[in-house]
């Protein structure tokens, strides 16, 4: 779920903050695995939603279709 640019100086995840609109939010990244990256900052909530795949490319404000 975290993105980066070319150079990987930066990184993002797309959030959702309703049921069709994600947003670009700036991470910043902790230790990090062979499979997992963690994230210490900003804090997320347990019932935050963070789009996992099909989210490369996305502007910063996108609307999206969740499919299950």
């Amino acid at each position: 779920a975290v993105l980066s640019n070319d150079v990987q100086s930066n990184f993002w995840v797309m959030q959702l903050i309703d049921s069709v609109t994600a947003v670009k939010v700036t991470v910043k990244k902790g230790v990090e695995t062979k499979d997992r990256v963690e994230i210490t900052e900003p804090k997320f909530n347990e019932g935050d939603k963070i789009l996992l795949t099909g989210n490369y490319g996305l502007p910063d404000t996108a609307k999206v279709k969740i499919v299950q």
